[in-house]
């Protein structure tokens, strides 16, 4: 009984020992990947400096001008839509003046047919035709 733990209490030793052997390799290489990584981030001299700098404003100078080109272009086609609705807004007012046009005279032609249908029928009413000899035969 004894005998198994004292094997397990000599691997854990044994792993313990080797464990604060590699530790030491592990940290200097994560120290000096650390190192390098930092030092490639930071810029060696005031011209490298200067360059991001200068490339920053390139950048942004080329986003301000993509934009001025799109808010150009939204302007030409606001302008071209504008100018296609001005169009079409005198051709609806001439349409219009039209229509009202044809509904005055097609009012006033209906006026004048309801004049001569009522002279019509007031002049049937006033004249008297003979009866004709179907209608004479029906009222005996």
């Amino acid at each position: 009984m004894i005998e198994p733990l004292m094997f397990f209490a000599l691997g854990f030793l044994a792993a313990s020992l080797l464990t604060l052997v590699v530790i030491p390799f592990v940290h200097d290489r994560a120290e000096r990947l650390t190192m390098h990584r930092i030092e490639a981030s930071i810029p060696l001299s005031i011209a490298e400096v200067q360059a991001d700098k200068d490339q920053l404003r390139a950048e942004f100078a080329m986003s301000t001008r993509r934009l001025e080109l799109s808010i150009e272009q939204l302007r030409a086609k606001t302008a071209i839509l504008l100018a296609e609705l001005g169009k079409k807004t005198s051709v609806i007012a001439r349409l219009q003046v039209e229509l009202d046009a044809k509904t005055a005279a097609l009012s006033a032609s209906s006026k004048g047919v309801r004049r001569a249908s009522w002279r019509r029928t007031r002049t049937l009413t006033s004249v008297r035709l003979p009866p004709t000899v179907s209608e004479s035969r029906s009222s005996r």
